[in-house]
């Protein structure tokens, strides 16, 4: 992969820190790792049909 076309876009931790907060318990590392998932497949999704 050439450097010259990597982007770093919106990392969606934003969105984990809120669903975290939403959630008002600590998550394990499992819940947090699929949420994360969830968010940037979403992202991924969002920036494709821009």
């Amino acid at each position: 992969m050439d450097a010259r076309n990597v982007r770093i876009g919106e990392t969606g931790l934003e969105q984990l820190i809120q669903w975290l907060r939403q959630s008002g318990r600590p998550q394990s590392l499992e819940a947090l790792t699929q949420q994360y998932l969830v968010i940037l497949k979403e992202l991924v999704r969002v920036e494709e049909e821009a």
